[in-house]
């Protein structure tokens, strides 16, 4: 799995948070535990984060890797947008780059093409995928928590409500494959077969 140089390249101006707190209804089972390469989903995304970001946390969810930090949604059950904030909460200032545990094949440079360089105030910085914006791949600037707050407050539980109410929005484009979505069976089962792991 890819890495940065773990003396030159490490990211400290934005915190790496992985939302695993989804209740995987289309998928009828944990994705966070999901098995690709011998290794479970979680265990492999929060590896390629750690090879980018000083300080990566888990928000949700029940498990975490080995040396790794979970922190909980502010309100379990409630959609990417709790996840989000409390990932905003831990990040005390700075900007939160967040992904979601069902994106295995994730990589170092598809994460450093959408944070660098670094975002401010309300900035928000997201993947596109064939003209699609993908929110939950994405920076947030500090200045969003309490539009994203008052979007949660009001009802909203889609990060793309949040992305809407701050307007600043830059979009990088990444290939399909850099951000394969597992959210079924079928697409677990696709998965499985296209990389022979």
């Amino acid at each position: 799995m890819p890495h940065l140089s773990q003396n030159e390249d490490m990211i400290a101006h934005t915190i790496g948070a992985i939302l695993a707190g989804g209740s995987s209804r289309r998928m009828g089972r944990d994705k966070s535990k999901l098995i690709i390469g011998g290794t479970p989903f979680l265990e492999r995304v929060h590896d390629t984060m750690a090879g980018v970001f000083t300080e990566v946390i888990v928000c949700g969810g029940f498990d975490v890797p080995l040396d790794g930090v979970l922190i909980p949604d502010e309100r379990p059950g409630e959609g990417p947008v709790g996840g989000l904030l409390s990932a905003m909460r831990i990040g005390r200032g700075r900007p939160v780059f967040v992904t979601t545990v069902d994106m295995p094949l994730v990589t170092s440079e598809a994460i450093c093409a959408v944070v660098q360089p670094r975002v401010s105030g309300r900035m928000i910085r997201i993947a596109s995928v064939a003209g699609e914006d993908q929110p939950l791949f994405g920076v947030y600037g500090p200045d969003v928590e309490p539009v994203a707050r008052v979007a949660f407050e009001s009802g909203k539980r889609s990060v793309l409500g949040v992305i809407e109410d701050v307007g600043q929005v830059t979009r990088i484009d990444l290939a399909p494959e850099m951000l394969l979505n597992v959210n079924t069976e079928a697409d677990y089962e696709r998965l499985i077969e296209r990389h022979g792991l």
